[in-house]
């Protein structure tokens, strides 16, 4: 019962208020009791959970422990269904490696596994990593489709702020496309959304969807600073680069010295980060 009162509580600042510090704290307290009674299912999802947390500030060593915690326990113990939850980090890993191949992989089975355990949560989460993956891959049709699945999870559960989360990521990827009509509305109806709740992510999520939608190029650098602004502060920063990554693309043919100029910062951040072959990535469109 504490196990689970802590994990909620955790979820909640995680999800709900954007505070890793204290979901950390909560799941690191729930892991101790659930290794001390024996609660082998909870550990399993606790040890991921964790690791999610260190994704956001791309403590890497950390990610990489807690999944293997997490997944060699899930495995030993035969706990097939909890598999979902190291199954989301393993596709992180090979996401930030630029393996798309493997990353899909990952996500598509921890999206199958968390469907029949009735994880609505990992479901969506699975789903939006999967479509920033073919996102990368430069699939953006089949992106775009993950994103529908994902917003269907959100409806089916109830999920609303995870919701402003999927539709300014369907902004982005619309207006990468060129499908600018699309990507304004979906901007619109994000920031809708995200005017109703307290949601710190959501609303640095609308920030980024605004600015890559904004006709006047002062107007979207504006936004685009202040999204990054915002996911800084939130402690995210692989968020605040990509930031620049989609501007970056965005302004290819426009204006290819600022694209390149942008393109090139994020390459250096994601460097920084531990993330060589993000940085790759987003030098691609310079070096060709």
């Amino acid at each position: 019962e504490a196990v689970r009162a802590l994990l909620t509580l955790g979820y909640h600042l995680e999800v709900s208020e954007a505070d890793y510090d204290g979901a950390a704290e909560a799941y690191r307290e729930a892991l101790e009791i659930a290794q001390e009674v024996g609660d082998l299912p909870s550990q399993v999802e606790l040890h991921a959970s964790i690791g999610q947390l260190a994704v956001e500030s791309g403590d890497w060593a950390e990610v990489e422990r807690a999944t293997e915690a997490s997944a060699g326990l899930a495995e030993r113990e035969g706990l097939h269904g909890k598999l979902c939850f190291p199954d989301v980090m393993r596709g992180v890993l090979s996401w930030r490696q630029g393996d798309w191949e493997d990353a899909e992989r990952y996500f598509r089975r921890a999206h199958e596994l968390s469907e029949q355990v009735g994880r609505s949560e990992v479901a969506f989460t699975a789903l939006h990593w999967l479509s920033t993956t073919l996102r990368e891959s430069g699939d953006l049709a089949a992106a775009e489709a993950e994103l529908a699945r994902a917003l269907d999870i959100c409806e089916r559960a109830g999920l609303i702020a995870q919701s402003v989360e999927a539709i300014s990521a369907r902004a982005i990827v619309l207006a990468l496309a060129g499908r600018t009509d699309q990507a304004k509305a979906a901007a619109e109806e994000a920031e809708r959304l995200a005017g109703r709740l307290h949601y710190p992510v959501g609303k640095a999520a609308t920030a980024e969807a605004t600015g890559v939608v904004a006709e006047d190029p002062a107007a979207a650098t504006t936004l685009m600073d202040d999204a990054r602004k915002r996911w800084l502060e939130l402690g995210r920063p692989l968020d605040a680069a990509r930031c620049l990554v989609v501007r970056g693309r965005l302004l290819l043919e426009d204006d290819p010295e600022a694209a390149s100029e942008l393109l090139t910062v994020a390459a250096d951040e994601y460097e920084a980060l531990g993330a060589p072959a993000l940085a790759t990535r987003a030098r691609e469109p310079v070096e060709a």
